[in-house]
């Protein structure tokens, strides 16, 4: 069984592909999250967990509700997190958690796929990313042979910057730079739902029908990204720049 989160399509795009690879299924994680539904997971076969890289660590909020999942059948876990620079030192952490879960971790890969966090950089072309994205499909087809075997996902050892990253800079991020201050709607809303629907915590509700972030956002980007009319803007960093779906800018090879 194949589980994801995906705030913007990467990570739901490698869980589809290596889902066809394994002929297994592929779970998105959003409804059980959103809803805070307990997750009772069973698999004969070895659960994969495909997430996004937040600050060079799973999401903090997907960890959390892992840890309060069930996971009966098989006892292998492995890890695929896609990301914009590395995965840092994630391992250790995940290592952790999965052994808390009483789960026999089988390895991390990192996967590097397009780069969505407008709110901090500055985003690729469409050309560049489609690039990309045709070279990942190698990499979930190595990591899927790797998987099928039973055997551990290559060490990929954390040099002294990954672990700080996922460490000390994660921390001062989470604290500093993750929050929802800077969002606000622009007169281009049209009032239709769909940043709430989007939001996997919950973090958005409505006063006189338009938007408002009340202080528990993730930085997923899903909001922004998924807004039809473009109605959405993080402080002056993203004004006149394009979001990022994966949707968007590889939709021909995803409707083949």
């Amino acid at each position: 069984m194949i589980l994801y989160f995906s705030g913007t399509g990467n990570s739901e795009y490698i869980a589809k592909k290596l889902a066809e690879d394994l002929a297994d299924e592929a779970l998105d994680l959003f409804t059980y999250i959103k809803s805070g539904k307990k997750g009772f997971f069973h698999s004969e076969k070895p659960f994969v967990l495909v997430a996004p890289t937040y600050s060079w660590r799973v999401p903090r909020f997907l960890s959390e509700y892992l840890l309060g999942c069930s996971f009966t059948g098989s006892k292998e876990i492995y890890v695929i997190l896609n990301y914009g620079d590395s995965c840092g030192n994630a391992e250790k952490y995940i290592r952790k958690n999965t052994k808390k879960l009483g789960l026999n971790f089988k390895g991390l890969y990192g996967i590097k796929m397009p780069e969505n966090y407008l709110m901090l950089f500055n985003l690729d072309s469409d050309e560049h990313n489609r690039k990309l994205i045709d070279e990942v499909n190698d990499k979930i087809t190595k990591a899927a042979a790797i998987i099928k075997e039973g055997k551990n996902f290559p060490e990929v050892k954390s040099g002294f910057a990954g672990k700080i990253e996922s460490s000390l800079v994660n921390k001062i991020f989470f604290k500093f730079i993750v929050n929802d201050k800077k969002f606000y709607y622009t007169e281009k809303c049209i009032k239709c739902g769909q940043c709430t629907k989007n939001c996997v915590l919950n973090n958005i509700t409505y006063k006189d029908g338009y938007p408002v972030w009340n202080g528990t956002c993730t930085h997923c980007a899903s909001c922004i990204a998924k807004c039809p009319t473009g109605a959405i803007e993080y402080g002056k960093k993203t004004i006149g720049k394009e979001r990022y779906l994966l949707s968007k800018v590889y939709k021909e090879k995803i409707n083949n």
